[in-house]
């Protein structure tokens, strides 16, 4: 009687937990559902799409025949039906259950299921139509057939588990594998494949999340909104999906999502705009300088860390255009990006080093952006300036950068850093760039930033430099707004300028600072281009924009600086041209150095030298770059190796333990 009473309660225990299990698997799918309806916005009009499909069940606007690897056509028939499925699926849609609708979306499936299209690009195959199966299983699951479920599932099944993968990959090929597993009760997988997800959730030189929460991928490449926004939002998602559940993420990693976003998202971009040197390949696709974008995310965001949703709040009104902006330097020097943000602006660098890559171009993506991470320079304010730009885009003459005509590689060399303390900061390279017959240059070049100006130095490393073409680009943006210069007194007509000894330029609210009047070169026009011309992947339909393109034309001199500010009228311009709020110290190869009427100080040692500016001198015995402030020295070693600097700044000594990660030390005099 004993032994059939312990059986009878065995059995209850075992159902219990069976209808427990059942039931958590359940609520991951319903929140799945929930995510898809609440947080996807399907492209075009569903009944449109639906009334497109041909007898064979194909939209014939899309290329069957199709072997692009980037950007595939018939890709976008899974999408559509993923889309079909959405508008289906949302009660508060106007194809809600609607029957023309659901007969499209099993036609559809129909076509997939009869041809099993296959790409090249592993890619595809394994994860782009998997995932996109998996949202039509989910949200269409109650009125598949058997054989459609079936046919559904083994598509599904095409991901291939990447456990010895790393980043966005793994973590899509995992997510892929759980959701295969809840829709088969397999819970063994799903057990497997969510501390897989989970295990990748950490900050390490490898790739994926860095330790100063920037983001790499395919090597030590920035890939923040590309790679990265794939593998956040995938997180994101997944992390509220399994919260209350056996599978949900312990804190510690909630948390270090938490600061990816806080402390390197949301500080590498101007609301939802961001700059090429964060998407690394990807500039050359459509709307991917938008990709900052994280509207969609914060509600659950905020279920998922409510101790920060004041925080996610005000991130929100920022990437809606609203909010106090964010104030502030930042450096990330597992990534080489340097980030000035004021109330007026923001300022983005993207430097190289013999630690960082040059960017990418594989499956026929960024097909001119061989000097892409050289030094080139963003300024933002209303994120418009370079949005969808790069077709159009003059690819030899990059914000920011300083070339000649024909350089082709970039030259990476060791010093390559930055110091702060959070307030202010100066970023210094060391680097060349080559053309194809092997002439070049070796530059170094600082750009200082303090009380919302941005000094940039420019000086030689070989004063024996014969490479006569040399110029340094202002800026080359969006045209929008009248151009004005020092030596013209109404706004400049579209059209080329010569001009000669320029002191300044003004557009858009922002002012390029010459230190010494220069010749520059002005395009203000309308230019054209293709997105094939950049990505064999994309349109061939021609794209028209006015552009605002200034060459500092360096025509024999050895150094020369400008600096970068807003201003609110040409009259603040003046002013400032006058009497400048900034003082260059020094500018040759042995150290960079500028001070600021406030007394801060800010010097690129590239080496074991004495620097002297007025009553001061300050010496080091390493190579280094530093900030001084008052009674207290930032120091960084931009050479990524550990060291004890020993100093001397006027007559007090002073010894610094600087870190080999490019961090910045404070000590005090």
């Amino acid at each position: 009687m004993l032994h059939r009473s312990r059986f009878l309660v065995s059995i209850v225990v075992l159902v219990f937990a069976l209808r427990n299990a059942n039931a958590q698997v359940d609520t991951v799918l319903n929140r799945y559902r929930h995510y898809l309806i609440n947080s996807i916005v399907p492209e075009g009009d569903a009944g449109k799409m639906a009334a497109a499909l041909t007898a064979n069940h194909q939209w014939p606007d899309l290329n069957y025949a199709d072997t692009s690897r980037a950007f595939w056509h018939n890709l976008n028939h899974m999408k559509r039906l993923r889309d079909l499925a959405l508008a289906y699926a949302n009660p508060n849609s106007r194809y809600y259950n609607r029957d023309d609708i659901k007969q499209a979306i099993h036609n559809g499936l129909e076509h997939w299921l009869a041809h099993r299209y296959k790409n090249s690009n592993w890619w595809h195959n394994e994860i782009g139509v998997p995932q996109y199966m998996r949202d039509v299983i989910v949200l269409f699951q109650k009125e598949l057939t058997p054989a459609e479920r079936e046919g559904a599932l083994q598509v599904l099944a095409q991901y291939k588990l990447q456990e010895s993968g790393a980043g966005a990959n793994l973590t899509w090929t995992a997510d892929l594998a759980f959701h295969y597993g809840a829709l088969t009760g397999d819970e063994q997988l799903m057990k497997k494949t969510s501390q897989l997800i989970i295990d990748e959730v950490h900050a390490s030189i490898g790739e994926g999340i860095q330790p100063d929460f920037s983001y790499h991928q395919h090597g030590a490449r920035l890939q923040e909104y590309h790679y990265g926004a794939a593998f956040l939002k995938s997180n994101i998602r997944i992390a509220w999906q399994l919260r209350g559940t056996k599978w949900s993420f312990p804190q510690d990693k909630i948390e270090l999502l938490m600061n990816f976003i806080l402390n390197g998202w949301q500080w590498m971009s101007r609301g939802i705009y961001t700059v090429p040197g964060t998407i690394d390949r990807a500039v050359s696709r459509r709307n991917y300088l938008a990709y900052a974008d994280l509207r969609d995310m914060v509600p659950y965001l905020a279920q998922l860390y409510p101790e920060k949703a004041a925080a996610f709040q005000a991130m929100l009104l920022l990437q809606n255009g609203q909010g106090k902006p964010l104030r502030g330097f930042r450096y990330y020097p597992y990534s080489d990006f340097s980030v000035y943000q004021q109330n007026e602006f923001g300022f983005f660098l993207k430097t190289i080093s013999s630690r960082t890559l040059t960017s990418e171009s594989i499956n026929s993506e960024n097909l001119k952006g061989n000097l892409l991470n050289s030094g080139d320079g963003y300024m933002m304010k209303n994120g418009r300036e370079y949005y969808n730009l790069m077709p159009a885009w003059n690819w030899d003459a990059l914000p920011g950068i300083t070339s000649f005509n024909g350089a082709k590689t970039i030259i990476r060399k060791d010093f390559v850093g930055s110091v702060s303390d959070s307030v202010s900061g100066a970023s210094s390279m060391d680097y060349g760039l080559q053309s194809k017959d092997g002439k070049g240059i070796s530059v170094k070049k600082s750009w200082f930033c303090h009380d919302g100006f941005i000094v940039c130095l420019i000086a030689p490393s070989d004063s024996n430099q014969q490479e006569k073409n040399i110029y340094t680009v202002l800026d080359q943006c969006r045209w929008q707004g009248d151009v004005l210069t020092s030596n013209v007194k109404t706004p400049l007509e579209a059209g080329h300028y010569s001009l000669k000894n320029i002191r300044w330029l003004y557009h858009n609210g922002l002012a390029y600072l010459l230190i010494d009047p220069m010749n520059v070169d002005l395009d203000i026009k309308e230019v054209s281009g293709t997105w094939k011309s950049i990505n064999t992947s994309e349109t061939d339909s021609l794209v028209k924009e006015k552009i605002f393109l200034p060459l500092i034309m360096h025509e024999g001199k050895r150094k020369l600086g400008y600096v970068l500010i807003a201003a609110q009228s040409v009259d603040e311009i003046k002013m400032l041209a006058q009497n400048p709020k900034w003082k260059i110290l020094h500018n040759e190869k042995d150290y960079q150095a500028a001070s600021f009427d406030d007394g801060t100080i800010m010097i690129a040692f590239y080496a074991a030298t004495a620097a002297q500016f007025g009553k001061h001198r300050l010496t080091v015995d390493h190579p280094c770059i530093v900030m001084v402030k008052g009674k207290k020295l930032y120091l960084s070693n931009p050479l990524h190796t550990k060291i004890t600097l020993h100093g001397k700044f006027d007559t007090s000594t002073f010894t610094a333990s600087l870190p080999d990660n490019g961090y910045t030390v404070c000590v005090r005099l």
